[in-house]
């Protein structure tokens, strides 16, 4: 009797070992959202004590808004506590705006070069503090075209900024490329202390025509956290139902102060509600099928501390 319950528990503990083993093996599978960020509750208890200031940036391309409405989008941003948003393929008029009013973000600048020349496919820029300077730069180049980038200056709290949100055509080649124009003709001119671009670029990070921002001294969130971009994506294409791989990036660069990229990635929580209902004139299976989400691209954040770097003054 003994001899037979030992055995049983014996045979108990394999199978039990053999379930756990699947599970994890189904669970290491490459998922677009899986390792996308350093997320926010790792970061709960510890405090700062030095003088530094924090800013959170956000970059989405919102699909011309054709799956959510502004107000969804907001709600979806509110735990962020963001400080400034960079929208890609935005409708005109208030949409931006209409954002800003769920997040308590007055500050908007809207662009009029519309994507290829579609319809709403403009860039903006929403903020929580007052943007001045606000320009748009058209580009046309390789590709689709005209793209362009929406500029602003801001000042939050102490740190100046030159923010720039971007939808640019991919390419696999630097020459004659939109991401080329960026780098040469806007960054590598640029006398501003801290710059920032974000958007949607359709192309990966250090290939393609975004070989060109290694040569410009930008850094990118996606090296700074790290985060392994070939295992995931921010973009699912809608008739396929193939995913892109990470074609969404947040560059930045800095002449006088200390920056650590300490949070951010991919925001995989962009859904609306099971009981959402949208009127739309296309894409309405694939929006079903997909899950209702926001958009076909998914935002990405990241939060930055700002400090004073002696060695560069």
């Amino acid at each position: 009797m003994k001899h037979l319950l030992l055995t049983t528990i014996a045979a108990v503990v394999v199978v039990a070992y053999t379930a756990f083993a699947t599970v994890r093996s189904l669970n290491e599978k490459i998922d677009p959202c899986s390792k996308t960020s350093v997320e926010l509750k790792k970061f709960k208890n510890k405090e700062n004590t030095e003088a530094k200031t924090r800013i959170r940036f956000a970059a989405y391309n919102v699909l011309f808004g054709l799956w959510a409405k502004p107000k969804s989008i907001g709600e979806m941003f509110k735990q962020y506590d963001l400080d400034v948003i960079c929208f890609n393929e935005v409708p005109s008029g208030d949409w931006t705006a209409r954002v800003g009013r769920v997040l308590g973000m007055d500050h908007v600048h809207v662009g009029k070069v519309s994507s290829a020349n579609h319809r709403n496919k403009y860039k903006s820029i929403l903020c929580r503090f007052p943007l001045f300077d606000k320009r748009e730069v058209t580009i046309n180049a390789k590709g689709w075209k005209p793209a362009s980038l929406v500029s602003a200056k801001v000042n939050i709290k102490g740190v100046p900024l030159m923010i720039y949100s971007t939808h640019i055509p991919g390419q696999l080649e630097v020459k004659e490329s939109a991401a080329a124009f960026i780098a040469e003709k806007l960054i590598s001119s640029s006398v501003s202390e801290n710059l920032f671009v974000l958007g949607d670029f359709n192309n990966h990070l250090n290939e393609g025509a975004l070989k060109s921002f290694n040569k410009v001294g930008v850094k990118s969130i996606w090296n700074e956290l790290p985060i392994d971009t070939l295992k995931i994506s921010t973009h699912k294409h809608i008739e396929s139902g193939n995913e892109s791989g990470v074609i969404d990036h947040i560059f930045f660069r800095t002449k006088t102060s200390k920056v650590n990229v300490t949070r951010g990635g991919i925001i995989s929580s962009a859904y609306n509600s099971p009981e959402a209902e949208l009127q739309m004139n296309r894409y309405k299976k694939e929006w079903l099928k997909y899950g209702k989400p926001l958009s076909d691209h998914r935002p990405i954040w990241a939060e930055f501390i700002f400090s004073a770097d002696n060695s560069k003054k």
